[in-house]
C-alpha cells in the first residue's frame, strides 16, 4: 500500500495494510515501525502525536486530511489526559497528543475512563 492508502485506512478504522514507512499494530499507528503516530482509542476517537521526529512529522498533515476526510476534528490540542494515556497503552512518556474525533463528549469520556485505569486501552474496531 502507499502512504495516503495506510493513512486513510487508519483514519476510517478499515483493517490497514502497510506501506514502507507506515505499519498500523492493532491500533497503533507507527512511522518505520518505532515512532507512535497516532493510537486509536475508539472507532471514532484517535489521539495524534504532536512531538515527532523530523521525518515523522512529515506524515502529520496527511493523516490530519485523512482524519478530517473520515468526518473527525480537532477536538483539543495538547491534551493533558493524552500523557497518561498514552504512557499505559505504549508507555511512551513525556509526550503530546492531540484528542480527534467526531463527538467531544464521547471522545473526553472515552480519553478519562483510560487516563484513569477505568478501560484497559484502545478498544478500537480496526
Amino acid at each position: 500500500m502507499g502512504d495516503a492508502q495506510v493513512l486513510a485506512s487508519f483514519a476510517r478504522d478499515e483493517v490497514a495494510g502497510h506501506s514502507r514507512r507506515l505499519h498500523v499494530e492493532a491500533d497503533v499507528l507507527l512511522v518505520d515501525v518505532l515512532e507512535v503516530l497516532a493510537l486509536r482509542l475508539t472507532p471514532r476517537t484517535v489521539l495524534v502525536r504532536r512531538d515527532l521526529s523530523e521525518e515523522a512529522r512529515a506524515f502529520w498533515p496527511e493523516l490530519e486530511r485523512a482524519l478530517a476526510a473520515s468526518g473527525s476534528v480537532c477536538l483539543d490540542e495538547c491534551s493533558l489526559l493524552g500523557v497518561p494515556v498514552a504512557l499505559q497503552v505504549v508507555g511512551l512518556r513525556l509526550s503530546e497528543w492531540d484528542l480527534w474525533g467526531d463527538d467531544i463528549d464521547d471522545a473526553f469520556a472515552v480519553l478519562r475512563s483510560i487516563a484513569t485505569g477505568d478501560a484497559s486501552g484502545p478498544v478500537g474496531g480496526g
